[in-house]
């Protein structure tokens, strides 16, 4: 019994090393920036295919600046891995089962390397063209 007792607490202790390794969340704020980037860009994704996605809809226009937010933060901390693999995994869990862990991979990293959300924000977003081009190329990656 005192065998069992032990091999079960090795089980234990595997078990959340793998768990906890496979997410590498450790980063809260960045898990929610991802999160809320996910959710942002699966409602923005079923705007696109209703085809009625337009920057003059409040909630298109206020989902696109969620998503302008998480890009910011990312870009604020693009040299901090941690920040940017907890955001991945925020991604997924805000995807709804919609986004996947190698989507959001893409998705992060296209984000990253976006330039048509510079200096966006709640006071000029009407006035940057750039911005639902930017958008409506996030969302490919959803459609792969």
């Amino acid at each position: 019994m005192k065998k069992f007792g032990i091999i079960m607490m090795f089980v234990a202790m595997f078990a959340s090393t793998s768990c906890s390794s496979l997410t590498g969340a450790t980063d809260a704020a960045a898990v929610t920036s991802g999160a809320a980037c996910g959710r942002a860009l699966i409602a923005l994704n079923n705007s696109k295919k209703a085809g009625t996605l337009a920057i003059t809809n409040p909630t298109d226009l206020s989902n696109m600046l969620v998503v302008i937010g998480a890009y910011n933060d990312l870009k604020a901390n693009k040299a901090n891995n941690n920040y940017k693999k907890s955001f991945t995994t925020g991604m997924v869990t805000g995807g709804n089962n919609l986004i996947n862990r190698t989507t959001a991979a893409a998705i992060t990293n296209n984000l990253l390397n976006s330039t048509g959300l510079d200096g966006v924000n709640t006071a000029n977003i009407q006035q940057k063209a750039q911005t639902v081009g930017t958008i409506l190329q996030l969302l490919n990656a959803l459609n792969q």
